[in-house]
């Protein structure tokens, strides 16, 4: 029985060989084809303003959220001013006194022009209240400015939205402390955000400002934006290898937003009438060269025919025949690495053929 079963299994293979190996056939295409680069990236406010306070104080009121909008000017939030509007009492005081001299001397002054006029007190005291007056005057302007300096610390006492945007990162609560070296929020305009990516510097050489990119965050099902490139950074970095690009997008209607992870992509060259075939279609031997060299099968009928093929770009599942095969021609995707040529073959089933990518 073992002797029997080898002797049919040896018979078989010349007779696969005679009746032709069962392949599958799709025809090779041409059309438009595009060379992409596709990366990761955080999704950032076009304009993103940290907000510090101006003075060191205990925060009194809170009038945002998280999330918030703010118009350019709006409060964010209120600090204790006690001390503030001591100041601005105290400068007020001074203001008050300065003017009531000054309004005294003016008088006396104008009293002692007269008298001078008809003789009864001499010119000199007439030019020495009058050097008083210019003094007073002096003490009334510098004391005003105390007052106003005092008055621009208490404003201070409230913090402002610097920009119109979106309230992010709110970092305090009521009753916290604040200093000008912290921030306690950032405000955010999300009408149109940028995309920072790290390109490798392979594609930051062919990467130029104004090249369209596609823009779809993972997180967000069947979104996809279109952005232009704004930045290309004119330095690599020496520990990464990888260069700054920032692309610009349009975001009206909010929905990427600041802290998003997008997945990019980049069309670096889009080539015209391209030979492509399935990328499985193509056979690595031992004969063939490492110039992108590779063979691929024709179904000439019921013939294998071998072709010595250049190959090109990868685009997708798709592979660029640069040099050695016409676009129509059948060729073999399924049952290739078992044929020589001039193998007969039998046509299983024949793709219909896909277009570029």
């Amino acid at each position: 029985m073992l002797a029997s079963a080898c002797g049919a299994s040896e018979a078989a293979a010349p007779a696969v060989a005679e009746r032709g190996r069962l392949v599958v056939v799709e025809p090779s295409v041409s059309g438009v084809a595009e060379e992409r680069v596709t990366m990761l990236g955080d999704v950032q406010g076009e304009v993103e303003v940290r907000v510090f306070a101006q003075v060191p104080e205990r925060i009194r009121v809170l009038h945002v959220h998280e999330g918030d909008h703010v118009e350019a000017g709006d409060p964010i939030a209120t600090l204790e001013a006690d001390l503030q509007a001591t100041g601005v009492a105290q400068a007020g005081a001074a203001v008050e006194a300065a003017a009531s001299a000054r309004d005294q001397l003016r008088a006396d002054l104008e009293r002692a022009t007269r008298l001078a006029a008809t003789g009864a007190i001499p010119r000199a005291q007439v030019d020495a209240l009058a050097a008083q007056l210019r003094a007073s005057e002096a003490q009334v302007a510098q004391v005003s400015a105390a007052h106003r300096s005092a008055g621009a610390q208490r404003a201070r006492t409230v913090i402002r939205a610097p920009v119109t945007g979106t309230v992010a990162l709110l970092a305090v609560q009521d009753g916290d402390m604040v200093a000008p070296t912290l921030p306690i929020c950032s405000v955010v305009r999300t009408e149109r955000v940028k995309v920072a990516l790290r390109v490798t510097e392979q594609d930051w050489v062919r990467i130029r400002e104004g090249m369209e990119v596609e823009i779809a965050p993972p997180a967000l099902e069947n979104v996809v934006r279109r952005g232009t490139v704004s930045r290309v950074s004119p330095v690599i970095d020496r520990m990464t290898r990888t260069a700054m690009v920032e692309v610009v997008v349009e975001n009206a209607d909010g929905v990427l937003r600041p802290g998003m992870v997008a997945r990019a992509g980049v069309v670096l060259a889009r080539r015209e009438d391209v030979t492509m075939v399935a990328g499985r279609a193509v056979v690595m031997t031992p004969d063939t060269d490492s110039d992108h060299r590779a063979v691929v099968f024709v179904a000439d009928g019921e013939t294998a025919r071998r072709r010595d093929v250049r190959i090109g770009v990868r685009y997708g599942e798709r592979i660029e025949i640069a040099e050695g095969l016409a676009a129509g021609e059948r060729v073999v995707i399924e049952g290739q690495h078992l044929l020589r040529d001039g193998a007969p073959i039998r046509v299983a089933g024949e793709r219909a053929a896909a277009g570029p990518g």
